[in-house]
C-alpha cells in the first residue's frame, strides 16, 4: 500500500490523537474569555475505534502517534488505550502531552503500558504565578507528576514553557538549569495567539531570539541534531549536561517545511494542518466499517506545503476550534 506523501514531498509518519475534549485546567492562553470552571471532559471516541484508526494508519507509514486531548490523563481509561496502541506493528514511538496534574499516580501504569515518554506543560515554577496562569492550578500536583516519570523511566521528561513576556520570562533561566543535571528536556514555547483573541497577545510575545539569548547568557548553547522525527523544536545542551533546551518558533520561524504530521480532533476529523480549517470526517467511514485508508490520502492531499493562516500573519485567533479540542 502507497505510503502517506504529501503535494510537498513530505513523508507523513506523525499522528496527534486528542483523546479527549476538554481539560481541568483553564490556561487563560489557551482559553481565552472561558470561565474558570472545567468543562466534564468527554471521550467522544471510543478505544476499540482509536486502536483502529492508528491501525490503519500504521499501515501507511505512520510511526509516531501523540495521546493529546484537552488533558488525555482525564479519560478513564487512558491507560488501557496505550496498551491497545503501543501492540499496532510498525508504531514505534508512542508518547502523550499533559499537564502533569493526575500524572503522578499514572506514570508507572502508562510505562508500564507501553508509553514512551510524556511532554509535560509547566509554565511556571512559582506556585502563585503558575495558580494565575492555570487559573486554579496546583503547582505540587504537576512537580510531583514530573517526578513520577522520571521515577517510571519515561525518558526524557519534556517540559513545555509557553513564554509570555510580563508574565513568567523572568523565570527563562530557571527553566533553561533545569536541563543541566537531569535527562530533562524543557522547550521554549513562543507565545501565539488562540482562539478569541485580538492584539492584546502582542504584549506578551517574546521572540525565540531573545529567549534563546536569555540562555546563552548562563552558558555557550551547543547545537543538537533533531532526531525526533522531524520536530518542530530546534535543540541546543550546555556542554556536559544530560538534558536539552529546545526552541518552537510558532510566530517568528515558521516550521512548516518539515511538518510531517497529521491530526485526529477528539470528534473525529483529520486535519492536515494545525493553521488551516480543512478537516476530513473519519466518522461515516468508522460507522460504515469501511476502508479508513482513502480517508487519509484525502488529509494529506489537503496538507499545504505552509499555512498562510499562521499567527503572524493573521494576528489573531487560531481558526474555529481552540487548541483543546484539536490537541495542539
Amino acid at each position: 500500500m502507497a505510503r502517506l506523501l504529501d503535494p510537498a514531498g513530505r513523508k507523513i509518519e506523525y499522528l496527534r490523537l486528542s483523546v479527549v475534549d476538554s481539560c481541568n485546567l483553564r490556561c487563560f492562553y489557551c482559553r481565552p474569555g472561558d470561565s474558570c470552571e472545567p468543562r466534564r471532559a468527554r471521550a467522544i471516541l471510543d478505544r476499540e475505534t482509536l486502536a483502529r484508526v492508528v491501525a490503519a494508519a500504521a499501515t501507511l507509514g505512520i510511526r509516531k502517534v501523540r495521546l493529546t486531548g484537552g488533558e488525555p490523563l482525564l479519560r478513564p481509561d487512558i491507560v488501557d488505550l496505550t496498551r491497545d496502541i503501543a501492540v499496532i506493528p510498525g508504531i514505534e514511538d508512542l508518547s502523550l502531552t499533559t499537564n502533569g496534574s493526575k500524572l503522578a499516580g499514572l506514570a508507572a501504569p502508562l510505562a508500564a503500558a507501553g508509553l514512551k515518554r510524556v511532554n509535560i506543560s509547566l509554565d511556571s515554577l512559582d506556585g502563585k504565578n503558575f495558580s494565575q496562569i492555570t487559573r486554579g492550578g496546583r503547582l505540587r500536583a504537576t512537580l510531583d507528576g514530573i517526578r513520577a516519570a522520571y521515577s517510571a523511566g519515561l525518558l526524557p521528561v519534556k517540559i513545555n514553557m509557553v513564554v509570555m513576556k510580563g508574565i513568567n520570562d523572568h523565570e527563562i533561566e530557571n527553566f533553561a538549569r533545569l536541563t543541566m543535571e537531569k535527562d530533562i528536556h524543557v522547550r521554549f514555547i513562543e507565545y501565539m495567539p488562540m482562539l478569541g483573541q485580538e492584539d492584546p497577545w502582542r504584549e506578551h510575545f517574546l521572540p525565540s531570539s531573545e529567549i534563546m539569548a536569555r540562555c546563552a547568557a548562563l552558558a555557550p548553547l551547543v547545537p543538537v541534531p533533531d532526531t525526533d522525527f522531524h520536530g518542530p523544536a530546534r535543540n541546543f545542551r550546555y556542554a556536559g549536561a544530560t538534558g536539552r533546551l529546545g526552541f518552537i518558533t510558532p510566530v517568528s520561524r515558521h516550521f512548516c517545511r518539515q511538518c510531517n504530521r497529521l491530526r485526529l480532533t477528539s470528534d473525529g476529523k483529520l486535519r492536515p494542518c494545525l493553521f488551516s480549517d480543512v478537516e476530513v470526517d473519519l466518522l461515516p467511514a468508522i460507522k460504515n466499517r469501511e476502508d479508513l485508508a482513502p480517508y487519509f490520502y484525502e488529509a494529506v492531499r489537503a496538507k499545504p506545503a505552509a499555512s498562510d493562516r499562521s499567527p503572524a500573519s493573521r494576528g489573531s485567533e487560531l481558526g474555529p476550534r481552540g487548541m483543546v479540542e484539536i490537541g495542539g
